[in-house]
């Protein structure tokens, strides 16, 4: 029976092939919109956690106590060694690094600002979180003698300097006094994380022990793991392992940013839902007419022992196919755009002042997810089916049998 349901029904939208076209297409141009919208915004937002997480916390970090909320130096990390080799020994740690960072002091001959002087080991936050990428000008490297500076560019636009101009970090000691030292400037990055490109002064480490007279020890530990879903796990093993050290979660230093990816997940579901009501009101439209059209030829085959259920089935199967045709082709076109965007990129470099106010790239790489495909096809099967809904009971009000008699 179903077999002969099939093909009545596809004879039916055959012979309204320009209705049925445009149905499909309607459907195929609002699913891909949607598609494309939902890329692209995720991948904008990924972005910038992903921008926070390789150049500022990780996927876990770990402070001293009370420090994030006193940036003082005697809140210092002093059990690294054993930090270390338990990160090493860890599979699900991908990367760690371990800095020195305290609030200073930077100068030039003509300008101040405040900054954050990070000590930091270049190469492995090369590997940590490729922070060479982030370089605009000038080089990865603190030059001879590890006398170089790495400057955040917002940071670098307020003190109007440039590669090879001398700069002076001046800061609190671990003893209390005030120490300065003169460096070069060797690099400018740029993060998009708002908080670096604003304030991060990146040096040697050895010379930030030299400047803030801190022989051992450290103030922050991060680390990245290859896994997201391990993050909650870990971090309960290590405040077990550290009792005396605060330890956190990305979302936990990045509220807002955990609060940008959720607001994205209802804007997905609205945009859902949009999806259903269109699809939804171009069925129900199409099936209404069509079964208007169709009660003298619906009466004859009820008059011949066609059940009215069969027919029911006939119409439900002719706005199947309708939904399904323009899944199949939304979600083609939509997949094929997001994988486009996902290896090239959307260039929006003529926004590029205006992204960079919120931390955003100028490329935005599309980010492609079943869910977006799943979430498409319950919400055009939902709309499928109670589209028809309406035009089944007022085909069965309206008696198509007595249309015989009329004529």
């Amino acid at each position: 029976m179903y077999k002969l349901v099939a093909k009545i029904a596809w004879a039916s939208l055959s012979r309204r092939k320009t209705r049925s076209v445009l149905v499909v297409l309607m459907i195929a141009v609002s699913l891909w919109g949607v598609l494309f919208l939902e890329g692209i915004y995720d991948g904008m937002i990924e972005q910038m956690i992903g921008n926070a997480i390789r150049s500022g916390s990780g996927d876990i970090t770990l402070f001293a106590k009370g420090y994030r909320l006193d940036n003082d130096l005697g809140k210092l990390i002093t059990r690294t060694e054993e930090i270390e080799r338990l990160l090493t020994s860890d599979k699900r740690i991908k990367t760690y690094i371990i800095r020195i960072r305290q609030d200073g002091l930077v100068a030039t001959a003509q300008y101040s600002r405040n900054g954050s002087i990070y000590g930091v080991e270049l190469e492995a936050e090369r590997g940590h979180g490729r922070l060479d990428s982030y370089i605009t000008s000038g080089e990865f490297s603190f030059g001879g003698k590890n006398r170089g500076v790495i400057l955040g560019a917002r940071l670098a636009d307020k003190l109007k300097v440039k590669i090879g101009k001398k700069i002076i970090l001046s800061a609190q000691n671990l003893e209390n006094d005030v120490s300065s030292m003169a460096f070069k400037v060797t690099g400018i990055i740029k993060t998009n994380n708002m908080a670096l490109d604003e304030t991060a002064v990146f040096i040697d480490q050895d010379k930030a022990r030299d400047l803030l007279l801190v022989p051992e020890g450290v103030t922050q530990v991060c680390m990245i793991l290859h896994n997201e879903k391990d993050i909650p796990a870990l971090q309960d093993e290590l405040r077990k392992h550290f009792s005396e050290l605060e330890v956190f979660r990305w979302d936990e230093i990045y509220p807002a940013l955990m609060q940008s990816r959720v607001m994205m997940e209802w804007f997905n579901l609205v945009i859902s839902l949009i999806v259903f009501c269109v699809v939804g009101l171009g069925i129900f439209g199409v099936m209404l007419v069509s079964v208007l059209e169709r009660l003298r030829e619906f009466g004859i085959m009820l008059a011949v022992g066609t059940k009215f259920s069969q027919i029911r089935w006939i119409v439900m199967a002719e706005s199947f196919f309708l939904g399904f045709l323009g899944f199949l082709a939304g979600s083609l076109l939509g997949g094929m755009t997001l994988y486009y965007f996902y290896v090239n990129g959307l260039d929006l470099t003529m926004f590029s002042q205006g992204l960079d106010v919120f931390g955003m790239d100028a490329v935005t790489y599309a980010v492609i997810r079943p869910d977006y495909f799943v979430t498409a096809l319950t919400a055009v099967s939902l709309a499928t089916l109670l589209s028809v809904l309406l035009p089944l009971r007022f085909l069965k009000n309206a008696r198509p049998i007595e249309t015989i008699r009329k004529v």
